[in-house]
């Protein structure tokens, strides 16, 4: 893996001291990130709507076309091999919690610019003939000289009940692990870390169903002046650790091996600043232009306890939409 040049982190040290506000996408390899500044991010090339900022109008209730949509996975074969491939370093004690991904190749009447008005998420994203991603997950937030991490790990349909994802021994395990890290993440740069709010259930709505995940909120206290070193505190968390693993350098050598591929923005992190305060979130549920068509990258985390068949099936089950109106054709 790489890490940011050395002048883009001078560059964000430099917004960070001025306050200007700024548009940070960071792929998750970071070999090719992009910076904006937010006055001067082309409208007509990236849109986004965050919490606390957005560049794009609310979509008419103009007729959209029923969507269809047609995934093909990745193979059986092909994961399991991957699969073991991680299990191998888990057993080796290289790593204790991997997240293994795939993209599935997509069939479908919608674009990346019909997707991305149609679907809703904490955070939207829409970078003309790149990607879009809706994405339900928090990489870090700061207000206040606060900073804040929502590692989300665990998922499970909505047709269950949603205790059986509190009370699942691997879901429970892996929580835990990916808590412990990023915990470590934020002290190197904070201090005062602590978790404030541990494990709690939130809902997302597909067009194929709803879904239970589980997320946590920790919360650490930034030094006075961290703004003048802003890009360089935002280099030391990538990648995150809910979408890589534990501990980072011996598992993103697993990922590279395991997945034989690079990931490119997808489960990188899209960076907002107001000047004042940050917003981010992991570029999970994204939907790339590729020259063939459209790929929609998913997957999960990987422990001991871990079984491929299961995971294969969680990685299927996030190949969704979620779309606001639309219903499948």
């Amino acid at each position: 893996m790489t890490t940011l040049d050395t002048s883009l982190l001078t560059q964000l040290n430099t917004y960070g001291a001025t306050r200007r506000p700024f548009l940070l996408l960071v792929d998750f390899e970071q070999e090719q990130p992009q910076l904006w500044p937010l006055d001067q991010l082309p409208a007509d090339e990236i849109q986004l709507d965050f919490p606390a900022w957005r560049n794009t109008e609310s979509p008419t209730e103009a007729k959209v076309a029923a969507l269809q949509w047609a995934p093909h996975y990745p193979s059986a074969e092909r994961y399991q091999a991957a699969f073991q491939t991680v299990q191998a370093g888990l057993q080796r004690g290289d790593s204790f919690l991997l997240n293994l991904t795939f993209p599935t190749d997509i069939v479908t009447n919608w674009n990346l610019r019909t997707i991305f008005e149609q679907t809703q998420a904490r955070y939207r994203l829409w970078w003309r003939d790149h990607f879009t991603v809706f994405s339900p997950e928090t990489f870090v937030k700061i207000r206040d000289h606060k900073i804040y991490s929502y590692p989300m790990k665990g998922t499970l349909g909505r047709h269950l009940p949603g205790e059986l994802l509190l009370q699942n021994p691997k879901e429970i395990a892996e929580h835990a692990t990916i808590v412990d890290l990023i915990r470590n993440d934020l002290s190197q740069i904070a201090s005062r870390v602590r978790v404030e709010k541990y494990r709690y259930l939130e809902t997302i709505n597909t067009a194929q169903g709803g879904l239970w995940q589980t997320s946590t909120r920790i919360a650490g206290q930034l030094p006075i002046g961290y703004q003048n070193r802003l890009g360089d505190l935002l280099a030391w968390l990538l990648p995150a650790g809910s979408i890589s693993g534990a501990p980072k350098p011996a598992t993103l050598g697993i990922i590279q091996e395991a997945e034989g591929q690079k990931r490119g923005f997808y489960t990188g992190v899209a960076v907002l600043c107001d000047g004042q305060q940050l917003d981010s979130c992991v570029l999970i549920r994204l939907v790339e232009q590729t020259a063939t068509g459209l790929r929609y990258w998913s997957g999960g985390g990987i422990t001991a306890y871990s079984d491929w068949q299961e995971e294969y099936q969680e990685l299927k089950e996030k190949v969704y939409l979620p779309v606001k109106t639309a219903v499948l054709a």
